[in-house]
């Protein structure tokens, strides 16, 4: 996907395909990843991006801006993993269990699907300055599609599924900065939602769904496989939402070792939860048990 450019030059139009080339209003484009391209500024420094993690993949360097271009940056590329991944997928793939209970292979592909298309839409009402219920019919209608594509043959899934985040990403390129900074949709968990944050929560569900396929045997990811970016991301999403999942009583201690220790939670018993920092998310997120002495925690959002 192309990026959408920054403030007050409008929606943006995907960039020729040579390594870098000025644009009619003064940006620079220059390609990033397959597929891929970030603009940036010509007439100011760059700013690094919110993402640092030292001795690993760097983030894009960009001019400050209301359009998430980390977190589209990151999606995107989560989509074409996903994207690729799927394409070895047959029928009877497609009907065996992932790892999520209760789901196959069918289930988990349609549901991206699904999930694509309401993003979609709920950036298409936002640029009408409404704001859209990313499930109008609520959970019956999240679970009716998922349900309507589980079954279909391989081929036809892989192809909804291309379709559905091809629109997606063409609804990225042409929302507008405005619509970026004020838009929202709703969500069926946390209700009024920033269209930024949508975009990372769509990051979420491709790259933690993509461990949830279980396809390892046909090259698919382990969670110790999540992208860096999206780690650092989901650490400080997770962390700072983590005071309202935990029970009255306790406080949890985060000692992942491999970033600085912090706290969640005003109890008076205090639970230390010493695992890396992948683990500590794979428990966060519901997909691990944890130690038996740790506290039970509200869901995941």
């Amino acid at each position: 996907m192309a990026f959408p450019n920054a403030p007050g030059t409008g929606p943006s139009t995907p960039p020729p395909a040579a390594a870098a080339a000025t644009t009619p209003a003064g940006f620079v484009t220059s390609s990033v990843a397959a597929s891929t391209s970030v603009t940036t500024s010509t007439s100011a420094p760059p700013v690094a991006s919110f993402v640092s993690y030292p001795g690993r993949e760097p983030g894009p360097e960009y001019t400050q801006s209301a359009v998430p271009l980390d977190r589209l940056l990151g999606c995107s590329r989560a989509h074409a993993r996903l994207l690729g991944l799927a394409a070895g997928v047959d029928d009877v793939t497609a009907r065996r269990a992932s790892l999520l209970p209760g789901w196959t292979v069918g289930h988990l592909i349609a549901h991206l699907a699904r999930n694509a298309d309401s993003h979609t839409g709920i950036l298409g009402a936002a640029a009408e300055g409404r704001a859209e219920d990313q499930y109008p019919g609520g959970r019956a209608q999240r679970e009716a599609g998922v349900e309507a594509g589980a079954g279909q043959p391989a081929q036809q899934l892989v192809a909804d599924l291309t379709d559905a985040v091809h629109r997606l990403e063409q609804a990225w390129d042409g929302t507008h900065v405005d619509v970026w900074r004020g838009g929202l949709g709703r969500t069926l968990t946390l209700g009024a939602t920033s269209l930024a944050d949508l975009v990372f929560l769509r990051w979420r569900e491709v790259e933690v769904h993509l461990v949830d396929l279980g396809l390892k045997d046909l090259g698919g990811p382990g969670w110790e496989d999540l992208s860096p970016a999206y780690v650092e991301a989901e650490w400080a999403w997770s962390t700072r939402r983590l005071p309202d999942r935990v029970p009255a009583d306790v406080t949890i201690l985060l000692t992942p070792g491999d970033r600085p220790s912090l706290t969640a939670g005003r109890g008076p018993r205090v639970v230390r939860v010493d695992i890396p920092t992948r683990e500590t998310l794979r428990w966060l997120s519901g997909r691990a048990e944890g130690d038996p002495a740790w506290p039970s925690l509200a869901p995941w959002t």
